[in-house]
């Protein structure tokens, strides 16, 4: 735990001072891509997916004090990749999800939650996961600090060549601690998500996933915003008590930008454009394909008045590999590691529309076809979604 700590501290220390493993490698390709940006060239861009219906934040009010809920959030999904003749192959994810629990507002700045929640696969007569959830909240002003079940997955806001948009499908759940700042012109979101428990005489090692996610406004000027985004991804695996005799490993995938936002009065509501330059390296250097890899992601985004957003987005990627990122970014392929692809070029087009049934019911569909140069074919994806939250008063404690 230790060494996994102190090498994510060093690697982010070599970053800010452009001292890197790869002697510069990573400071100078974004020095020069920032440089590219702010020199007025036309836009390669990337804008995070619009998942805030995804989203699953725990409110914490002063008009709640004292009070109980019971309350639910559901999500039924159906999402169908038909991917032929590339790296990874096509599959469905189709079923649903469903969270009861109970929420105690202990006073104006803490939330107690506990239930369970269920996921069910169709096709599977067993529950996928039934796992039980647990959550103490503290908030004050614009700062947060949980602990036990994290508001966790999309709700990170992490792209997705370091952030797969389907873990919020097939691997929602994380648990360990989060530190939250959220104002109009700084989003922070740090934690730990600890997967895997070892134990004496294991045959498993200890694994645990660290994130950091931040995005800083530094210019707003009439309807238009500049911001800065960064995020780093971390995973460990190693641990003194197992028997696995595996070597320890700690996996690093970064993301840091430019992003601008202009907002409108008319029918299209939002215009978004920014670029990423990514970045993973596997500090501890054991057996992988490739030890590093770089990529761009690119992306500019329309947002209309009637809940329907149009995204084009470009990816070019070197070497590039990711552990909890989109399949389709990596080089080596999610299902079979020897169907490699070193260099990928992928340009995505999206479609995502949020229909709004009530204030706590959300349909949602999405059409994402996309063109692989790397083997000059067509793929695309399609979904449907159905969101629903809501929470019912039960009780409020007595003075």
């Amino acid at each position: 735990m230790f060494y996994f700590l102190k090498v994510t501290w060093n690697s982010l220390i070599n970053i800010s001072v452009g001292e890197n493993p790869l002697n510069g490698h990573f400071m100078r390709k974004y020095l020069a891509f920032i440089l590219w940006l702010l020199s007025g060239a036309p836009f390669l861009c990337h804008a995070q997916l619009n998942n805030r219906v995804f989203e699953d934040r725990l409110s914490v009010e002063e008009a709640d004090s004292g009070k109980l809920y019971a309350g639910v959030n559901a999500l039924g999904f159906f999402k169908n990749n038909e991917y032929f003749k590339t790296t990874i192959d096509g599959y469905t994810l189709y079923g649903y999800q469903f969270q009861p629990f109970v929420s105690y507002h202990l006073t104006k700045n803490v939330r107690i939650d506990a239930g369970g929640y269920f996921q069910k696969d169709f096709g599977n007569s067993k529950f996928s996961t039934a796992a039980p959830i647990f959550s103490i909240k503290w908030k004050k002003k614009d700062y947060a600090i949980i602990f036990g079940n994290l508001e966790s997955s999309l709700n990170h806001r992490l792209i997705e060549p370091l952030f797969d948009f389907e873990r919020v499908l097939n691997n929602r759940l994380e648990t360990g601690t989060q530190f939250q700042l959220n104002r109009e012109d700084f989003f922070v979101d740090a934690w730990v998500d600890w997967q895997y428990m070892q134990y004496w005489r294991d045959t498993r090692q200890e694994q645990l996933v660290a994130g950091l996610s931040l995005q800083k406004r530094f210019l707003k000027t009439g309807n238009s915003e500049w911001s800065i985004p960064f995020q780093v991804l971390t995973r460990h695996q190693g641990g003194q008590l197992d028997q696995a005799g595996l070597p320890i490993q700690t996996l690093v995938n970064y993301a840091a930008g430019l992003n601008w936002s202009y907002t409108t009065s008319g029918f299209i509501k939002n215009i978004t454009a920014n670029g990423f330059y990514v970045f993973d390296k596997d500090i501890t250097e054991t057996r992988q394909a490739y030890l590093d890899g770089d990529g761009f992601y690119a992306n500019a985004n329309l947002a209309t008045r009637i809940g329907l957003d149009v995204m084009a987005s470009y990816w070019q990627g070197s070497e590039f590999m990711n552990f909890q990122g989109g399949k389709i970014y990596e080089s080596v392929s999610f299902f079979n590691p020897s169907k490699i692809q070193p260099r990928s070029q992928l340009l995505i087009l999206r479609f995502l529309y949020d229909y709004k049934v009530t204030d706590r019911f959300y349909l949602t569909l999405r059409y994402e076809p996309y063109y692989d140069f790397s083997f000059k074919s067509f793929q695309y994806s399609y979904g449907l979604y159905i969101n629903y939250r809501d929470r019912y008063f039960l009780v409020k404690r007595k003075k």
